[in-house]
């Protein structure tokens, strides 16, 4: 039903989490940079002045491990996760669709596991700081598995509403 209220509702959603995304490209990169710049000045460091600064490498780690998570849930938007290609790409347009509804319906399962599961163990090492940065507890570090994943959740949803409603299935 074109313009139906709630296309119009779905539509706005979309929007909304289109704009989430975008803000998240920025964190994400934002992230990136900042490692890049302090590893660089600890390789620096190290080698000029013979002083090395212990908390380079766990920071770049835990900077790592959300570049990772932010990167995952936003390539999902596109379907570039979940894609079936091996003997898929030789069926029809609406087999195809099918095809990649059901992987979605699967990665649902698979992901609704791993933000609980996820979620647990952020919370249980809550109480546990980082070796070199001793402000930090390990839940900012695990939490970044369940927001990621949380993120690939919402965004293949929408890349599956867009396929079922005609778009080119990957």
């Amino acid at each position: 039903m074109k313009g139906s209220k709630r296309e119009h509702t779905d539509n706005t959603f979309i929007a909304l989490v289109d704009i989430f995304n975008t803000w998240l490209q920025y964190v994400g990169i934002l992230i990136l940079c900042i490692m890049t710049i302090t590893v660089f000045v600890a390789v620096l460091s190290r080698f000029f002045i013979g002083f090395s600064l212990s908390w380079v490498e766990e920071s770049a780690t835990f900077a790592m491990a959300w570049i990772c998570a932010i990167g995952a849930g936003l390539t999902a938007r596109k379907g570039g996760l979940t894609t079936i290609e091996i003997g898929v790409m030789w069926l029809p347009e609406h087999i195809k669709r099918v095809v990649a509804v059901i992987a979605a319906l699967i990665s649902f399962c698979i992901f609704t596991v791993i933000i609980y599961y996820g979620t647990e163990m952020a919370i249980i090492v809550n109480s546990q700081h980082a070796t070199t940065i001793p402000m930090l507890t390990m839940f900012w570090v695990y939490v970044a598995m369940p927001f990621g994943v949380l993120i690939m959740f919402v965004n293949t949803l929408i890349h599956t509403v867009e396929v079922v409603r005609g778009g080119a299935a990957k």
